[in-house]
C-alpha cells in the first residue's frame, strides 16, 4: 500500500514550486523592463532625428493633447444650419467628427430649444418656428392710417 505523504512535506512542496514560479516571473519581468528601456531609447532617438525633442516617457501623448487644445469648439447651430431637413444621428456623427455620445448631447438640446423634433426614421428640423410651435409671421410694418378730416359744409 502506498504510504499517503504528511502534510509538511506537502506544504514544503508547493512552497519550493511557488518560489520557482515567483522566481521565474520576476526574471520575466526584469527581461521585458530591459526590452521596454531600449524600445524607449529607440523612440527617443528617432524623436532626436525628426526634431522632436520631447523629455519623458510620453513624448507620444503630449503631441495628441496639444492638438486638441488648438481645436475650436464646434458651433452646433451651424451643424444644424447645414444638414437636410431630415436627418439622423449618424449623419450628425459624420459631419461633426464627434463620437455619438457628444452627437446625441447635442440632438437632445436641439429638441429642448424646440428646433428638431424626432421622427420615426430619424430627425427633422423644425424651420421657421418659434418656441410655441407657431409659425412665425412676417408683418410688414406699414406706417400709421392718416386720418382725413373732412369738411362739413353747412347750408347758407
Amino acid at each position: 500500500m502506498p504510504r499517503s505523504a504528511t502534510p509538511q512535506s506537502v506544504l514544503a512542496i508547493l512552497k519550493r514550486q511557488a518560489t520557482k514560479a515567483l522566481s521565474s516571473l520576476q526574471q520575466e519581468i526584469a527581461r521585458q523592463e530591459r526590452e521596454l528601456a531600449a524600445l524607449k531609447a529607440e523612440a527617443m532617438r528617432w524623436m532626436r532625428a525628426l526634431g522632436a525633442s520631447r523629455g519623458g516617457t510620453r513624448a507620444t501623448a503630449a503631441p495628441l493633447r496639444e492638438l486638441r487644445r488648438k481645436r475650436a469648439r464646434l458651433d452646433w447651430n451651424a451643424v444644424l444650419a447645414e444638414l437636410t431637413p431630415t436627418f439622423t444621428a449618424k449623419d450628425v456623427a459624420q459631419k461633426t467628427g464627434k463620437p455619438m455620445e457628444q452627437v446625441y448631447a447635442g440632438v437632445s438640446r436641439w429638441i429642448k430649444g424646440k428646433k428638431v423634433r424626432k421622427t420615426k426614421d430619424g430627425y427633422q428640423k423644425i424651420g421657421g418656428k418659434n418656441a410655441r410651435g407657431r409659425e412665425k409671421e412676417e408683418v410688414a410694418k406699414e406706417p400709421p392710417a392718416v386720418k382725413k378730416k373732412s369738411l362739413v359744409v353747412t347750408g347758407a
